[in-house]
């Protein structure tokens, strides 16, 4: 990768990382969809919604990729139009999940790009047996990202100089 594509990908992360703050909200209990939150000044990028569907890979990304609806505080990280057009277990790697997604998703870069992969792979970890997530656009890889398997524990999803110890919700106090 080009000495600009790491500085892209750095400068993204760092922003992603910097919006993730805790600002008291907690995760509903049982089986989440991940948004964006759609902060005015600081707070966490993604925030969880909770769902009620059933717990299986498709039917995840088509209620993460149908949006929050009217729901205050949340939007959708994708570009409109966006649709699954595949999703399997990949036979060669036991625990990766492989998601197709329509071209549109392939516009997406940077910091929209990072939120966008994050919900999809917040969302799917919680699926039995999803240790990973490779996600493509019209059958291409993303250029833009520095790994192409991402996982749920690379989410920074609170600020640990803010709430404490990274990935752990914030306290109540």
């Amino acid at each position: 990768m080009r000495k600009t594509g790491w500085l892209a990908v750095l400068l993204a992360l760092s922003v992603l990382l910097a919006a993730c703050g805790g600002e008291g909200r907690e995760t509903p209990e049982g089986p989440v969809l991940w948004f964006c939150a759609g902060q005015e000044d600081h707070g966490p990028a993604l925030s969880p919604r909770a769902y009620d569907g059933a717990l299986r890979p498709e039917a995840l990304l088509n209620a993460l990729l149908a949006g929050p609806g009217q729901e205050e505080g949340l939007r959708s990280p994708f570009p409109r139009g966006v649709t699954l057009l595949e999703c399997g277990w990949d036979e060669e790697r036991p625990g990766v999940l492989l998601v197709d997604l329509s071209e549109q998703y392939g516009a997406l870069a940077d910091v929209s790009l990072s939120l966008a992969d994050y919900s999809i792979v917040l969302t799917l970890s919680q699926v039995e047996g999803v240790e990973g997530v490779e996600i493509t656009a019209g059958g291409r890889m993303v250029s833009y990202r520095s790994h192409q398997l991402m996982s749920a524990g690379e989410a920074v999803l609170w600020d640990e100089l803010a709430d404490g110890p990274a990935g752990a919700p914030p306290q109540d106090t």
